[in-house]
């Protein structure tokens, strides 16, 4: 089943529990590829979104096991605002998803969950909170893929050099690409903003 072959009543029913945050890099125009024309999308047949930071913006799926699929404006229910929807998303993604964090091969660290939901994790000031008070630091956060989040403590320099360059190798060759931002994760506030962009 996807979503286009149901009503939304029907989505926000029998999905309900499976729906997420789709943290991606934010585009107005999500459906032109380079050198083609933009296509212009009518208000509802466009995701529903919240801008985040930078480049950076949350969008959210439905899992229907063999795929995620964008919920569109038309798809919300009578009276849901997109700021409920973004509550309930979050609700799931907290209930569902286990993040591990391990040490990662350029020296600092990564956030490990199932391959889809790495970067949906900053949705989640709870486990920022946790992360910057269990590694007793300010954070410096790389967001270059889908599934790759990479982290460093905000006063080793030589890791965040070390980080900065995985970034780069990343959008060398990487898949699922997201932002070449760098961001900092503020201890006390769980405050985000940008702080470099690797080029």
């Amino acid at each position: 089943m996807n979503l286009s072959e149901t009503t939304s009543e029907l989505i926000f029913e029998k999905y309900r529990d499976k729906i997420y945050p789709w943290v991606k890099t934010f585009s107005k125009d999500i459906t032109s590829q380079p050198g083609e024309e933009a296509l212009e999308l009518s208000h509802q047949d466009f995701p529903v979104y919240k801008e985040w930071l930078g480049d950076v913006a949350i969008f959210y799926v439905v899992d229907l096991e063999e795929n995620y699929q964008m919920i569109l404006n038309r798809d919300m229910p009578k009276g849901m605002t997109n700021e409920q929807l973004h509550e309930l998303s979050l609700v799931n993604l907290e209930r569902d998803i286990e993040y591990r964090l391990h040490d990662a091969d350029f020296g600092g660290y990564c956030l490990i969950a199932r391959g889809n939901h790495e970067a949906n994790s900053v949705c989640l000031p709870e486990r920022w909170k946790w992360l910057t008070g269990h590694l007793n630091d300010n954070l410096i956060v790389a967001i270059p893929a889908k599934d790759l989040i990479l982290i460093a403590h905000e006063n080793d320099a030589d890791k965040i050099a070390n980080l900065k360059i995985s970034v780069h190798e990343i959008f060398k060759n990487g898949e699922r690409l997201l932002t070449r931002n760098i961001f900092r994760v503020d201890k006390e506030s769980i405050e985000w903003s940008i702080v470099d962009r690797v080029n």
